[in-house]
């Protein structure tokens, strides 16, 4: 028998394949979309884990075809952008033909591992014929009023030379170039994609895919995925808040002309939180907010605050938004916000922790209910405000506890002590039961180096502190201050006293150790009768959290907050928000994470944008006739150093009659991002030569939606976004039949060098397919890619892994010299061995099966080898075993199983075949454990032959010693039989 040789096997597959047309017959009636995240041409070429996504939707395509389905399985190539315009550059070589030589490359490489593309469908999208299309679809949403200009600060990468997109960000950084990204103000193009945010955001959970025998359907993708978007999206449901601007006067006399000359400033803010407002004891605006330059010259401290700014500018979004770092800001010095619920007067900071681009660019600092407030405000000693109990009743309980404490006083007094004494410890009291211990009246506090107990419980604000002057405010004030810098508002605690006795002006020196002996002899008096009528547990206590110096996030029941106080914090939001919109300073607001979509590039190598500038009728559509507007040739493309893309500056193209009013136009310079093109390439690929319309309705409907989509989970919040959106556009002016593109979405797994690094030519670890292909076989590359691990995990490349695929192909193959007479077929009667043999390769065929459905190829390739090594033991196997073997193997390895197949004597192509189905009575095990029950209770267990009889099993068990003890002499009412699991004696 000849040896496996896949140099000369693979060629001759691949030339039959590509000239019989094996994979373009759209004839029947079931169909499969399986698409690939088709690749961008670099110049570098495929290395070995780019294909491994491929290889996946070649194994699905194939196995669907043998299941007797229409395949449409086509690539293409994502060839406009950053990435080929890099390399031109780089390489000094034109955009155009740096693509077409990198396509060549590419296509080659993708050639040798005999995928089932239609090459028919290949698409690009720089050809004018494909961005044609691209450019009706920015049309129809320039008329739907989704395309707009704005002369907003954008992303501006100055090494690419170009505005970015936030989705383009990583860090901060330009995802290609790693770039610190700064912002700049130009002008640009936009799509409103928040728009569809709802929409993006809920069907994710509830698509419809509109087709008539479908019904409701749910999307198919990864949790992780959904999770991404989901969080990019980012939807919050809220309130805008208008705070009053007021500008501090220099001096008294100019305070007249201020309110004379200046209307009114507003800073709005959104906020989730509406129940905090009280608590709110600062605003802040990002560096980017634009009130700072509108009020730089009220601003007292302008040179300090612009220095901020600059800083600012330089960090990455990561660094800013850090919950770890260290919180920075400066004071806009004479400018105050005014809060609208109580009109306080709050100090304005700008602080690099607020992002201009999420929600309103400003933010309500409430310190005791936010992590980053709280710790600016420990930092700048601003007052932190508690306005929100986790517990409204043991906030009532603790306000009965004090007012009971006031019957001390007269006790008090009989003993020689002051009353102000007990009035300081009214808020003493209240810390300092929050750290009680459960031992009834014991509540210790560790107060520096030693435990103190004073009368069942130490004074809360500090017995040695008190002492020492340490406690500086007087009592009278009823904020306390903990060692944190927090404030608590005590007065609900001590109000009901009387806080005008001159008793509370009393040197705090007064407080010696004989009088708190005497108090303590009180307080164990009445301390515990107290705590029993109030029922004050350790649960009950409220602000623990407070006094600790954390800071409380939930919802909860407000207090300190006005007519507010006892609201539960969802009813409370409601209120204010009436209120809001009744004084017009504010009202319900949804707010998302997700921006629009800045669409435009200054660069050279992207679809221009067919709009015309005309200084009478401003910006004017392309007429569609006139589509596409082809990307002008010329020699100079490298980006400007003005931020005007390189279009700007061929007065030939740019000049042009606008198409409204005949008077003189100009081109639009700025050109569209890579993202265009892919966002619908989905579509062109079901009807790629129609040169009528986008795609024909009838194709579409039957094509529609993508089964399957497989590519890197790094294009998330990316290009899937964007293909949603642009599908959710197309499908709202009635281009496609379905609210979604993709029903099944898988992410691949990244294969990283042999040194676990990422392939990178900086790491000199990349493995150029070809080389491997040379030495082992296609075949055997693209066994070992799915079998190396679950797909979507990152695995690190072994060469000496595909040297074992090769091994095991070389197994199948030798197999064929096993082969008996092929007419005579495998009978499960004849012979044990061959019984056993069809059991194990019809369970292979039920794994196979299955794996290759819920993408576990590793697996479906190890019960292949098991099934092999079986086949191994064997002197002689049937033809018809060997065939099934093939079959099987055919998806991951078509080259050989089509050479094998051939040599078997058929005359078609194995892909032509059907998939094989297992027997159901082969793949139950030959011998099973089966449970004997007495009364429903485990007695016995016995090994049986699968599928046997009640009777048979009813003798055994009943000959057993374990069963015969307790069924001997008894009278069995009732048998429960439950095949080849237990049997079940009821006496």
């Amino acid at each position: 028998m000849s040896k496996y040789n896949p140099a000369k096997i693979e060629p001759k597959w691949q030339k039959i394949w590509r000239e019989s047309g094996i994979y373009k017959d759209y004839s029947r009636k079931n169909k499969f979309y399986a698409l690939d995240m088709f690749p961008y041409p670099s110049g570098a070429g495929l290395h070995v884990g780019h294909p491994k996504g491929y290889i996946a939707t070649d194994v699905v395509s194939r196995f669907k075809m043998l299941k007797g389905y229409s395949v449409l399985h086509p690539m293409g190539w994502d060839a406009f952008g950053l990435p080929a315009e890099n390399y031109a550059i780089q390489n000094k070589i034109h955009p155009e033909a740096a693509v077409k030589e990198n396509i060549k490359t590419f296509k080659k490489q993708l050639g040798l591992f005999g995928f089932t593309y239609d090459w028919d469908r290949e698409i690009n999208t720089a050809d004018p014929e494909y961005y044609k299309w691209t450019q009706w679809i920015f049309l129809k949403m320039f008329e739907k009023g989704l395309a707009y200009e704005s002369d907003e600060p954008i992303n501006w990468c100055p090494s690419c030379k170009t505005g970015l997109a936030l989705e383009d960000l990583e860090n901060g950084l330009c995802e290609r170039c790693g770039t610190q990204v700064v912002q700049k103000k130009m002008r640009q193009w936009v799509l409103k994609m928040t728009e569809y945010a709802d929409r993006l955001l809920e069907d994710l959970d509830k698509p419809s895919f509109a087709k008539a025998s479908a019904g409701e359907e749910e999307l198919d993708w990864e949790k992780s995925i959904m999770d991404q978007q989901k969080n990019w999206i980012g939807r919050s449901e809220g309130a805008t808040i208008k705070f009053e601007i007021k500008l501090v006067p220099k001096t008294k006399s100019s305070e007249r002309f201020l309110r004379l000359s200046l209307g009114k400033d507003w800073l709005e803010v959104f906020t989730t939180r509406l129940d905090t407002i009280f608590g709110c004891t600062y605003c802040v605006v990002g560096p980017e907010h634009p009130i700072i330059e509108k009020l730089k010259d009220k601003i007292k401290n302008y040179e300090e605050v612009e220095k901020y700014i600059i800083k600012a500018q330089n960090k990455t979004e990561l660094e800013r938004t850090d919950l770890q770092k260290d919180k920075t800001g400066v004071e806009l010095q004479g400018v105050k916000a005014i809060n609208p619920f109580n009109n306080e007067e709050l100090p304005l900071y700008v602080a690099d922790y607020v992002l201009g681009h999420y929600g309103t660019g400003a933010v309500m600092a409430v310190p005791a209910h936010d992590e980053r407030d709280f710790e600016f405000a420990k930092k700048y000693k601003l007052p932190i405000k508690q306005v929100i109990a986790p517990d409204l009743d043991s906030y009532k309980k603790t306000i009965k506890t004090l007012e009971a404490l006031k019957k001390l006083r007269q006790e008090a007094r009989k003993e020689g002590i002051e009353f102000w004494l007990l009035g300081g410890l009214a808020g003493a009291f209240h810390a300092g039961i929050i750290y009680r211990e459960h031992d009834d009246l014991d509540i210790i506090v560790k107060d520096e180096e030693q435990y103190q107990k004073i009368g069942g419980f130490l004074l809360g604000l500090g017995y040695k502190k008190i002492r020492e002057k340490k406690v500086s405010e007087k009592l009278t004030n009823t904020i306390y201050r903990n060692d944190e810098g927090m404030e608590i508002d005590i007065g609900p605690y001590i109000n009901q006293w009387d806080l005008k006795d001159k008793d509370f002006e009393t040197d705090l020196k007064r407080l010696n150790e004989s009088e708190a002996l005497v108090l303590s002899k009180i307080f164990q008096i009445h301390l515990k009768e107290i705590l029993r009528k109030n029922r004050i547990e350790e649960k009950d206590r409220i602000d623990l959290e407070y006094l600790k110096g954390k800071v409380f996030i939930e919802d909860g029941f407000l207090v300190n907050s006005g007519k507010y106080s006892g609201h539960p914090s969802a009813e409370a939001r409601e209120k204010m928000t009436e209120w809001l919109e009744k004084k017009k300073i504010g009202g319900k607001k949804v707010n998302y994470k997700m921006r629009d979509w800045v669409f435009s590039r200054q660069r050279y190598w992207g679809e221009p944008i067919p709009i015309i500038h005309c200084e009478k009728c401003g910006t004017v559509g392309v007429p569609e006739k006139n589509l596409p507007v082809e990307l002008p040739k010329v020699e100079k493309y490298e980006p400007t150093e003005t931020g005007e893309g390189p279009l700007a500056g061929i007065k030939k193209w740019v000049d042009v009659k606008c198409p409204k009013c005949g008077g003189p136009g100009k081109r639009e310079t700025n050109t569209m991002p890579q993202w265009a093109g892919s966002s619908w390439y989905h579509l062109r690929y079901i009807d790629p030569k129609n040169d009528k319309e986008l795609v024909g309705k009838e194709k579409e409907k039957k094509w529609m939606p993508v089964d399957l989509y497989v590519g890197g989970a790094e294009h998330a919040t990316r290009h899937l976004l964007y293909a949603r959106f642009w599908h959710k556009f197309l499908y709202d002016i009635g281009s496609v039949s379905t609210k979604e593109p993709f029903e099944k979405l898988v992410h691949v797994g990244l294969i990283q060098g042999e040194d676990g690094r990422k392939m990178s030519k900086r790491w000199g670890n990349v493995i150029n397919p070809d080389d491997v292909i040379s030495e082992f076989g296609a075949d055997s590359i693209r066994l070992y890619e799915m079998f190396m691990g679950p797909f979507t995990q990152n695995i690190a490349w072994s060469t000496k892994g595909v040297v074992g695929m090769r091994r095991f192909l070389e197994k199948v193959y030798r197999l064929k010299s096993k082969i008996q007479n092929p007419n005579i077929k495998t009978n499960p009667k004849s012979k044990i061995q061959n019984y056993k043999l069809d059991t194990v390769l019809h369970k292979t065929i039920k794994k196979v099966t299955e794996d290759i459905e819920n993408f576990r190829f590793n697996t479906a390739i190890s019960a292949m080898m098991i099934l092999v090594n079986e086949m191994e033991k064997e002197e002689k196997i049937s033809s018809t075993s060997y065939e099934l073997l093939i079959l099987l193997l055919s998806p991951f390895a078509p080259h050989i199983a089509e050479e094998l197949w051939e040599k078997l004597g058929n005359k078609k192509s194995i892909f032509l075949e059907k998939w094989p189905e297992y027997d159901p009575k082969l793949i139950r095990d030959e011998q099973i454990s089966l449970v004997i029950q007495i009364n429903g209770k485990v007695r016995d267990q016995v090994e049986v032959a699968a599928g046997v009889k009640e009777e048979e099993v009813k003798k055994l068990a009943l000959a057993q010693d374990k069963i015969v003890k307790y069924i001997d002499g008894k009278n069995i009412r009732k048998i429960i039989f439950v095949p080849d699991r237990l049997i079940n004696f009821v006496i």
